[in-house]
């Protein structure tokens, strides 16, 4: 497979993240990453805490750039969306085989969440768990 960004070869790689390791195809010249179906959704979760968030990712231009399915024989045009966790991340799907491309730097931004905000998750979760046992 080559890189639907620069069109290099992308090599085998493995993010080892807690639980869990996962093979994924990363482009040794521009560093983005492509995961194959669901793959992302194992890793997507874990969570950084950060006193300042820096994002190190491509700016709009860039990142709503027209980009080809590395994976599928046809390659079709991969579909845009703004990520949930992080709206400055803009992440390029396959509607067919449901791969994802993130270019560098996006992983590390979904993953990377403000330090004041985690602890305002954590006690929000536990005056949640209080009020359930009234």
């Amino acid at each position: 497979m080559n890189c639907p960004r620069c069109q290099h070869p992308l090599a085998v790689t493995h993010i080892d993240d807690c639980k869990t390791i996962i093979e994924v195809d990363k482009c040794p010249n521009c560093e983005g990453i492509w995961f194959d179906k669901d793959e992302l959704s194992q890793i997507e979760d874990i969570i950084e805490p950060m006193f300042i968030e820096i994002r190190d990712i491509p700016d709009k231009q860039e990142q709503f750039e027209t980009l080809q399915c590395p994976k599928c024989n046809n390659s079709p045009r991969l579909q845009k969306a703004i990520h949930p966790r992080d709206r400055k991340v803009v992440i390029d799907y396959c509607p067919y085989c449901d791969g994802i491309w993130l270019d560098k730097g996006e992983l590390e931004a979904i993953q990377q969440e403000n330090f004041i905000l985690t602890i305002a998750k954590v006690f929000a979760c536990l005056g949640h768990v209080r009020a359930r046992k009234k």
